[in-house]
């Protein structure tokens, strides 16, 4: 045997070892997790395999007392002495989407939907769909309350006027 084998040796052994830690400092998995700004990427309150917030009784609780709390706010918004006092409320769930509110109490509504959202992030949420309806909020009864305005009687009169059926 050649007399530089030892020499190749201990390079071999250096060389493996200086593998060996780059190996190491690279399988770190937090280290290719993906964050987003506000959190982190391994948080022992979250399903690690949806990346979402686990849902607790606790939580459950806490949205059903929102979404309670947010539906009275509703009900409780709703005065009025004219149609100029009501504004459309149309959040979606839990709120129905033909809501009408006083314009008084539209802002704190806003802050309280803000909060149910904080609250509730188990809920499916949907806008409400427009189709070919207005809406207009309207005053009966010191009640805001939403009446649909058509095109259908345009449509008709449009219809009758050309001679079509």
């Amino acid at each position: 045997m050649k007399r530089h084998s030892s020499n190749t040796t201990l390079l071999a052994v250096v060389i493996a070892g200086v593998l060996f830690a780059i190996a190491n400092y690279f399988e770190d998995e937090d280290r290719w997790q993906l964050t987003e700004p506000d959190r982190p990427a391994m948080n022992p309150a979250r399903d690690s395999s949806l990346g979402g917030p686990v849902k607790t009784i606790e939580t459950a609780g806490r949205c059903e007392a929102a979404e309670d709390a947010m539906l009275l706010a509703v009900e409780n918004s709703r005065y009025c002495t004219t149609d100029d006092d009501c504004t459309l409320f149309d959040y979606g769930y839990p709120i129905q989407c033909m809501t009408s509110v006083s314009m008084r109490e539209i802002t704190a509504l806003r802050l309280q939907y803000r909060d149910y959202e904080a609250s509730c992030r188990f809920r499916v949420y949907y806008d409400c769909p427009t189709e070919g309806a207005t809406r207009l909020a309207v005053c009966r009864n010191n009640q805001c309350t939403v009446e649909l305005e058509t095109i259908d009687s345009l449509r008709d009169e449009t219809l009758d006027y050309l001679g079509i059926e």
